[in-house]
């Protein structure tokens, strides 16, 4: 299977494809605002599944196994706003700043993507304009609407994890990941270490060198309360299993938004995150 580059015009989606986002509970009555970048298996039509076979957007380095189903859950529970992608993190990573080297990934665990060794700069200005843009133009608005109303919204990105990387185990169960405002990580820090999981802070991702993300985008550049979650995704590889860790989550969540300092900016350096 092979991709032509020159073959990619606008508009890269056609009338007939998903859009690059979808909206869970836009009218959740919650200042919750919950995030779903590597929730997507999608491929636009003209990108030809980059030339890979089907059974690669099944593997985790094609998006975040067992996350659409949490975020999406979360929402409903929580009576939240959830923004989830529809397209695979090999079109274009939403968690990257666009100059991200790995922003347009050109292997997956080893695994090279032809679709993006060739990419052209047309073809990767496409991808921003209908895919990337859209979706950070829609966590803004979403941001922008709560702020509006006088409220401080609290964000949270939803991810996953694979037990073994290169041939390395982790041995975290879960992973909090934060830059500089730990208001909401360490509550649930303690929340999930005292249902006795193993809990990683700021790991198995350290968050204090991945600038760029979409928490530092729309969080840290606003100095709002956020944190990202990762869970290991064999703990979340059936539907039930996603939807016993939303509850905890959820659960872990009421607790932590009950404090009273989270409805304020927090304090600390003012930094600018490219997106």
């Amino acid at each position: 299977m092979s991709i032509n580059p020159h073959t990619v015009a606008a508009p890269l989606l056609g009338a007939d494809e998903a859009p690059a986002y979808e909206i869970v509970n836009p009218d959740g009555a919650s200042d919750l605002v919950i995030l779903c970048e590597h929730g997507g298996t999608a491929v636009p039509r003209q990108l030809a599944m980059l030339g890979l076979g089907p059974e690669h957007y099944t593997k985790h380095y094609a998006f975040d196994i067992g996350v659409r189903r949490i975020a999406m859950t979360l929402a409903r529970q929580m009576d939240a706003v959830a923004v989830v992608a529809n397209y695979s993190r090999l079109v274009v990573d939403l968690n990257r700043a666009v100059d991200h080297p790995t922003a347009f990934p050109v292997a997956g665990e080893g695994a090279p993507v032809p679709g993006n060794v060739s990419m052209t700069d047309a073809d990767r200005a496409l991808r921003i304009a209908e895919v990337y843009d859209p979706f950070h133009a829609a966590v803004t608005r979403v941001v922008d609407e709560r702020i509006a109303r006088g409220r401080i919204p609290q964000i949270v990105a939803v991810h996953s994890y694979t037990p073994v990387f290169f041939g390395e185990k982790r041995p975290w169960d879960f992973g909090v990941l934060w830059l500089q405002d730990n208001r909401m990580a360490i509550p649930l820090i303690d929340g999930f270490k005292a249902r006795g999981y193993n809990v990683g802070d700021n790991e198995p991702y350290d968050a204090r060198s991945m600038w760029g993300t979409a928490v530092n985008i729309h969080g840290d550049a606003r100095r709002l309360p956020n944190v990202l979650v990762e869970v290991r995704h064999d703990h979340i590889d059936t539907d039930e299993k996603s939807d016993l860790w939303a509850k905890m989550l959820g659960d872990s969540l009421k607790t932590t938004l009950e404090d009273p300092a989270l409805a304020r900016y927090y304090e600390g350096p003012q930094h600018e995150f490219a997106s």
